[in-house]
């Protein structure tokens, strides 16, 4: 992730541990690598006519962990209209990035909310603890001394 454009024979960004090509090539999924939806390919509708982009629902993975490079947590979330609350998902454990389950559970997820574009973060975006629910408010993260400052309400710019 956060490399560039995704090749066909790269693993697909959806996780599911098979090349992009077998996968997810051409059916909307963000082939950037990061948030911008640059690079894909038109989707084709059953008329022929590409397919409009950012159609809702659209899916988004974000990936945390204690640091920048360990990544312990994947939240997904659909997102079915511009004013909609998402629908969220969390995945927790040391191996969530290659754990065939947790790909299954994300791709079964966005099929099943008929997700039609996805976005992945670039890398992960902060530490897998939940301000206000595993540490007060306003506060650094006890547990990931890495995100100190660097995050949430307490971010210093």
């Amino acid at each position: 992730m956060g490399r560039g454009r995704v090749s066909r024979n790269d693993p697909c960004p959806c996780g599911s541990g098979r090349k992009f090509k077998n996968c997810c090539y051409g059916k909307g999924i963000d082939q950037s690598g990061g948030d911008e939806g640059l690079g894909r390919p038109p989707v084709r509708t059953t008329s022929g006519k590409p397919e409009r982009r950012g159609k809702y629902p659209i899916g988004t993975v974000a990936l945390y962990g204690p640091d920048d490079k360990t990544t312990t947590k994947i939240a997904a979330g659909v997102v079915t209209s511009p004013t909609a609350e998402p629908i969220l998902k969390r995945w927790v454990a040391t191996d969530v990035i290659t754990n065939s389950k947790v790909q299954r559970d994300i791709q079964e997820f966005f099929t099943r909310h008929g997700v039609k574009s996805v976005v992945v973060s670039k890398g992960n975006m902060g530490c897998p603890h939940e301000e206000g629910e595993d540490f007060p408010t306003g506060e650094d993260c006890p547990f990931c001394p890495f995100w100190a400052g660097k995050q949430g309400s307490n971010r210093r710019d």
